[in-house]
């Protein structure tokens, strides 16, 4: 809910938008389908409904869409909870309440951002090393057409990547005074502030891991209109070193590109359930996922206009290690002298691409 953009302006449910005016049929079906009647059609719908999430007439979950009254009581029950937590002088209450949101940050972590989508994922138990094992073709055979071979030994030494380990931080801090006379719904700008620290850190890491190792054995790709040529040699690039292309990452106007072009309707394996596209799953092309970052709000975006990324198979591209998953503590200022409440949030974290050939990155020029 984004109470302080509208003032309580009630958006139009996406159960109820219509992509061509109310005499149209809706978005979404009664099963959670988007109703389309072809791959076209669903296409056009999805780059629809995607444009009218980011102009802002359309609510991206159900608190916008909210009447004043139901938004207002909804604010007056966040307010009743933070009031709670502020009078338990024990603090409990009050890390409870970090706690939960911290809890409600992680889950959407795991949902909008694509690092966990793209890279594979490995916890680390404490006192471990963060590490990860190179796998090379390096055991020679040989062929003898003679009973007495003389077989030279292959000597086998595994190689490791040791990616550093990072922190991920949110301080969210909250002055006494602005808790007093806050009139809109405090709570849910503050756990926005942290899931933009979070959510948003994680995926430009990633997307910087990707800028850095995409020219180190595959060439950019420059375009003017994303086609399905300009898609092809892009696959090619990593298929021509014997492995899988899982996934392509595009900005939200590269979409617009695929909807013009006809030819990409007929290899379209569409993802018609609206949920999943809330996730950023926009469907497949001969077998690669494409997914986006389109559907966030733009402060939590990390794709430039006309960029796209086309990845291999995450044991072939990456890792992220989790030494330390999202953690909250309660902070009170009083302790420094300073009237002020709040949660210190905090992962700890280690990313690393092992294999830049499973990148290629291209550009809208």
């Amino acid at each position: 809910m984004r109470i302080s953009k509208g003032k309580f302006t009630p958006k139009t449910p996406v159960t109820e938008w219509r992509a061509r005016g109310n005499g149209s049929e809706r978005f979404i079906g009664a099963g959670g389908e988007i109703n389309a009647s072809s791959k076209e059609e669903l296409m056009q719908q999805i780059g629809g409904w995607l444009n009218a999430v980011q102009s802002g007439t359309v609510a991206r979950n159900h608190n916008e869409t909210l009447s004043f009254d139901a938004q207002r009581q909804q604010v007056q029950a966040r307010a009743e909870v933070l009031a709670d937590a502020l009078e338990d002088r024990s603090g409990d209450k009050w890390k409870v309440l970090g706690e939960t949101m911290a809890e409600e940050i992680y889950e959407t972590l795991g949902r909008e951002g694509f690092t966990r989508k793209v890279l594979g994922f490995k916890p680390i138990k404490k006192g471990d090393q963060a590490r990860i094992s190179i796998r090379k073709k390096d055991v020679i055979a040989y062929y003898f057409a003679n009973t007495n071979p003389t077989v030279v030994a292959s000597s086998v030494r595994q190689s490791y990547i040791y990616p550093q380990d990072a922190y991920i931080t949110a301080n969210i801090v909250i002055d006494d005074l602005e808790l007093e006379l806050a009139d809109t719904d405090l709570l849910e700008h503050k756990y926005n502030d942290g899931l933009e620290q979070i959510l948003r850190e994680e995926d430009k890491r990633t997307k910087f891991l990707f800028d850095a190792s995409a020219a180190t054995y595959n060439e950019l790709v420059f375009f003017t209109n994303f086609t399905p040529s300009v898609f092809q040699a892009m696959r090619t690039q990593i298929s021509r070193w014997a492995l899988p292309v899982a996934h392509a990452l595009i900005s939200v106007d590269i979409w617009n590109d695929i909807t013009t072009d006809t030819e990409f309707a007929s290899y379209y394996d569409p993802v018609s359930k609206h949920e999943l596209i809330q996730q950023g799953n926009l469907g497949s092309f001969f077998g690669i996922n494409f997914l986006t970052d389109g559907f966030r709000y733009d402060t939590l975006r990390v794709l430039d206009e006309g960029e796209v990324y086309f990845l291999g198979v995450p044991k072939t591209l990456g890792v992220l290690m989790e030494r330390m998953p999202l953690t909250v503590e309660s902070v009170n200022g009083a302790v420094k002298g300073e009237p002020t409440k709040g949660w210190f949030m905090k992962s700890i974290v280690s990313h690393a691409v092992v294999n830049p050939r499973s990148i290629v990155k291209g550009n809208r020029v």
